[in-house]
């Protein structure tokens, strides 16, 4: 393997993976919330309170890794419709706003009543005459902030692969599927870090209110994990029978530097296991028509190794796309 200077070093792969994981936290939250409203209560809150918190942390990681962090403010002084970094940029910012709010709609009382805002326009003046919150008010809140962060959580999942994909120098990067690759990986990030706080934190709730919990989260994991692998095999056979410099940047991880980290790390323990962990808590359902059975355990081993494999696939792609290069045309 040729010597090579990595400009992008693990900072970014922490910005792209916990970008995705707040990306799909948010999702999950809001799908919850329109799905099941009370009864997926537990669930909505606890992505929504999850959300910001891996994308300004890994936010904190891109400025880090600036040549000059400082100025990194830079970025909001103009747009650039043809740059996705700019567009990014923006896309983030709206989508940090709007997930620090929803998580503060979802703070629960007493402190959510300590947010005031005007409940008139004339009052937006007088702060000292603006009144806490509703219930009415906090639940319609939260389906609008929802509705609007869902597209919008989708687009930064989708973006930590554009910002990939749009480096056309990398052949291994150079296809839309690492985008589709990556948004579903987010989406499955998202679920699992909920499916892993949800099996850590006990809950007063009766056992079938968990069971329906634990069925929506891993239905909806086990979906998106079989939606990943079903992306990886077209990517694998469009880069092999698409140009000579493509083709040779899959060998990166189909005997290459990286196939151990890949193939074990990624597809064994970050999809398959997780994927038959999952399929075997379904089963019931899906052929004796039962409930499924509520496991913490094999809930919490089950999103810990999704989240294993959805960061050694950011790792993996980050560093074997910089290796991967154009190759001449003809040999001398």
């Amino acid at each position: 393997m040729r010597e090579v200077e990595f400009h992008w070093n693990v900072l970014i792969v922490i910005y792209l993976f916990t970008a995705g994981v707040s990306a799909g936290a948010f999702v999950i939250s809001g799908l919850a919330t329109y799905l099941g409203g009370a009864k997926y209560k537990r669930i909505s809150r606890i992505g929504a309170m999850i959300a910001p918190c891996p994308l300004i942390f890994g936010l904190g990681m891109l400025v880090f890794d600036l040549t000059k962090p400082l100025q990194f403010w830079w970025l909001f002084l103009t747009v650039q419709w043809t740059s996705p970094m700019s567009i990014g940029s923006w896309l983030l910012t709206f989508f940090s706003l709007l997930s620090i709010i929803y998580f503060l709609l979802w703070i629960p009382r007493p402190w959510r009543d300590l947010l005031r805002v005007p409940h008139r326009w004339g009052e937006i003046f007088s702060p000292k005459r603006w009144q806490s919150l509703s219930r009415r008010d906090v639940g319609i809140a939260r389906r609008v902030i929802a509705a609007i962060g869902f597209p919008v959580g989708l687009g930064v999942g989708m973006y930590t692969g554009v910002l990939l994909g749009a480096i056309p120098a990398r052949p291994l990067w150079n296809t839309p599927m690492v985008a589709q690759l990556f948004l579903f990986s987010a989406m499955s990030t998202g679920v699992a870090t909920v499916l892993l706080i949800a099996a850590l934190v006990r809950d007063k709730s009766d056992a079938d209110h968990l069971h329906h919990e634990r069925h929506f989260l891993v239905s909806v994991d086990a979906v998106l994990i079989v939606f990943e692998i079903f992306i990886i095999i077209p990517f694998f056979l469009h880069q092999a029978l698409n140009t000579w410099s493509s083709a040779e940047s899959v060998n990166l991880i189909m005997g290459g530097p990286y196939t151990l980290a890949f193939w074990v790390g990624v597809i064994l323990l970050g999809l398959l296991v997780p994927l038959a962990i999952e399929g075997f808590e379904l089963y019931p359902v899906v052929w004796r028509e039962a409930a499924v059975k509520y496991s913490r355990l094999w809930g919490g081993v089950s999103a810990a190794l999704v989240l294993v494999g959805g960061f050694l696939l950011r790792y993996i792609f980050v560093y074997a796309g910089q290796v991967s290069h154009f190759l001449p045309l003809l040999e001398r």
